[in-house]
């Protein structure tokens, strides 16, 4: 995923991003569950994992559960690495322009020392 620092829908991608860890996890737990033989907390768990609503973890589940704390972590974690490659981007950016810049004046100043001559 390339996300650059000034693109309008780059939020939107960090927001899809975090959806689609959620939902891998959830898939994940639900499909664990079925293992384990939890057949009948697993429809509530596959109901959650299919989405809906707008919130950021849980889906159904109690507040400060494992589960609930472990996707917290890893949303924050994906976030923190894109705000990361964000900066690292604009300083990027930022060095190259000035080091365009300044070549563009020290060729202007050549050019100006050798019309003195």
């Amino acid at each position: 995923m390339h996300i650059h620092p000034s693109s309008p829908n780059s939020s939107q991608s960090e927001d899809d991003a975090a959806t689609k860890i959620q939902a891998g996890f959830r898939g994940y737990r639900v499909r664990k569950q079925m293992r384990q033989g939890g057949g009948g907390n697993a429809s509530a768990g596959v109901g959650s994992a299919n989405g809906g609503g707008s919130s950021a973890v849980g889906g159904g589940l109690p507040p400060g559960t494992v589960e609930d704390k472990s996707a917290t972590k890893i949303q924050a974690n994906v976030r923190g690495f894109l705000v990361r490659k964000k900066q690292k981007m604009a300083t990027e950016a930022a060095t190259k322009i000035q080091a365009s810049f300044r070549g563009f004046k020290t060729r202007k100043e050549l050019k100006s020392i050798k019309k003195d001559k």
